[in-house]
């Protein structure tokens, strides 16, 4: 098998593989979300107004709730996870990441998931600010902290965007919420982008 070092051009169709100089197969040249995005498959979805976050796994739940409905036919790859706060200093410090559950209860669509190629087909993945959880969370990771200190310090600054790189898949019937080590009032936004792959 060989490849073309250097820029192809071609219809569609069969073209030949495109190398470097030093023959490593080059399999984007685009950004790495390109191909992905392209094609229709990514979306986003974020809190539209700062919302308050209960403490750990609370099931009675404020956030951010990403449900994969049971009957998708999807599984949902986790791309970036984002926060930020709308306020110098949280109310109490806290830790962010991402839970994952079985079955998001009375998740709705408060949130309308966007496509990321603009315009594209819609998601079939309900977006929630809180619901009641059915069954309790487990905590998969985290990815930063928010510390409360003196009246003008804090340790968190500015917006946080995590390239989660399809490291956690969400299946049929689970759900991904942002998990928060301490309740704190309503000022954090949350962002989740994924791609939506068939099961």
């Amino acid at each position: 098998m060989y490849s073309k070092v250097g820029r192809v051009i071609g219809a569609s169709g069969v073209v030949p593989l495109r190398s470097g100089t030093e023959a490593g197969l080059v399999l984007d040249s685009h950004g790495k979300y390109y191909e992905a995005v392209k094609s229709g498959r990514c979306f986003m979805a974020a809190n539209q107004a700062a919302v308050a976050v209960t403490a750990a796994m609370a099931t009675t739940y404020t956030g951010l709730v990403l449900s994969n409905p049971g009957t998708s036919g999807k599984d949902v790859v986790l791309l970036q996870f984002g926060w930020g706060l709308s306020v110098v200093l949280p109310t109490a410090l806290t830790i962010f990441g991402i839970m994952v559950g079985l079955n998001a209860g009375d998740a709705a669509a408060a949130i309308t998931p966007k496509n990321c190629y603009a315009g594209g087909a819609a998601s079939g993945m309900v977006v929630d600010n809180g619901c009641t959880l059915t069954g309790t969370p487990v905590l998969y990771s985290v990815y930063g902290n928010a510390a409360k200190g003196a009246d003008t310090v804090t340790v968190l600054d500015g917006v946080t965007n995590v390239d989660l790189e399809g490291s956690i898949i969400v299946p049929p019937g689970y759900y991904a919420a942002v998990y928060s080590f301490a309740a704190n009032t309503a000022a954090a936004i949350f962002s989740f982008m994924w791609e939506e792959l068939p099961v």
